[in-house]
């Protein structure tokens, strides 16, 4: 098997993994919370855990990349998953269990960072930006009703922890064939700030903005929709769910797809479409009262939003040097990670005012997509060394 391939499967197979394991605590919230037997604002502070500990690890990884390598780097994130498992699993009291919950964070953003960061320096007709987000979806959808089937058992939710230091330990072994592929460094770009010399390039400044403001518009849509749609249209609570697995389904093909679109049509080209049609799929929510115009405002949206990270995570390292593509795969992991930790309170904060502000911020985060890729679609940045190599 040709040695690029080998190394984008096995990357794949990771992220699917990581995904598994990072998605599995939030069916188990209530449950937890009724284990433990805490307060709703005691449990609440449970997601910011992750996302804090995830953020604050996309940043110590952008400097422990390069010293660790991404091979070393891959096996010391993914250890955190294994400790984590483990803290869970025998967690005898709430607190400890956060403890468990931020290694959790460390392992993910740790992780995630890697995996992308290896994607990022294959070749480029192996960087399938769009396939590997949606193996991580896929593993979004497929812990749902594994932890569905553990709840119905009465299994003790924190057991399901054994399927993930299972899969790591798999994972290690498949990972002893990835080849340890090196990171060339740029001694300027270290001497002066690390990875964040490159948001000095307005180029990737202005990409990397537009990812946070995306990530926002994604957890808004996922968790924000599905509560507009049961209090305006009169759905009922198992009504929702089946909209919102459709929604994920579409997301998830759209990206499986969707690189054979980029390559296509482009990157800025769809980056100036997708979120336009988007938008459309936002008014038709807010303006419908049907449950067909539900279905297909939520359908328009997954099926169009799907391939805009990877539109713009694709872009972004394919248009620097060499030198600095993992420097900007660490941006891009810490851009995403600021996105979801604090985009969510946010967004939060609107809804709890009034739900149709949650739309209105979607509609200014696409409109901000549009315009960048637009200036860069008429105005094409200098060809890079990357580009040429």
């Amino acid at each position: 098997m040709n040695k690029n391939l080998k190394n984008m499967i096995i990357i794949f197979i990771g992220l699917f993994f990581l995904s598994l394991f990072s998605n599995t605590m939030s069916p188990f919230i209530t449950t937890i919370k009724n284990t433990y037997h805490v307060s709703n604002d005691l449990i609440a502070v449970l997601p910011s855990v992750v996302y804090c500990a995830s953020f604050i690890m996309a940043m110590l990884g952008a400097k422990l990349m390069p010293m660790l390598g991404l091979k070393k780097g891959l096996y010391f994130g993914l250890s955190f998953v294994i400790l984590a498992s483990l803290i869970i699993l025998f967690s005898q009291s709430f607190y400890m269990l956060l403890v468990g919950y931020f290694f959790s964070g460390l392992a993910v953003g740790m992780g995630s960072l890697i995996l992308n960061t290896y994607i990022s320096v294959l070749p480029k007709q192996y960087q399938k930006f769009g396939l590997s987000n949606a193996c991580f979806g896929l593993g979004g959808i497929l812990i749902l009703p594994i932890d569905k089937f553990i709840l119905k058992s009465g299994i003790n939710f924190n057991q399901t922890y054994i399927i993930h230091i299972i899969t790591i330990v798999v994972f290690f072994i498949l990972a002893i064939k990835l080849d340890p592929i090196p990171i060339a460094k740029s001694s300027d770009t270290e001497e002066n700030g690390g990875a964040f010399k490159l948001l000095k390039n307005p180029l990737v400044l202005l990409l990397s903005i537009a990812i946070f403001f995306y990530v926002g518009a994604e957890i808004s849509t996922t968790s924000w929709t599905g509560t507009f749609i049961e209090k305006y249209y009169g759905l009922s609570k198992t009504e929702v769910p089946n909209i919102l697995s459709g929604f994920w389904i579409l997301f998830t093909l759209g990206r499986a797809i969707g690189d054979k679109i980029l390559e296509k049509i482009g990157q800025l080209r769809f980056l100036t479409i997708s979120p336009l049609i988007a938008i459309i799929g936002i008014f038709v929510i807010l303006s419908g009262k049907t449950k067909t115009q539900a279905i297909l405002g939520v359908a328009i949206i997954g099926i169009t939003i799907s391939l805009i990270y990877p539109a713009l995570q694709g872009y972004i390292v394919q248009h620097v040097s060499k030198h600095d593509v993992p420097a900007a795969s660490a941006i891009i992991n810490i851009f995403n990670n600021l996105g979801a930790t604090t985009l969510t309170y946010v967004i939060g904060f609107a809804a709890g005012i009034k739900i149709t502000y949650v739309f209105i911020i979607q509609i200014v985060f696409y409109a901000y997509i549009v315009l960048v890729a637009g200036k860069y679609l008429l105005f094409k940045p200098k060809e890079t060394s990357a580009e040429l190599e």
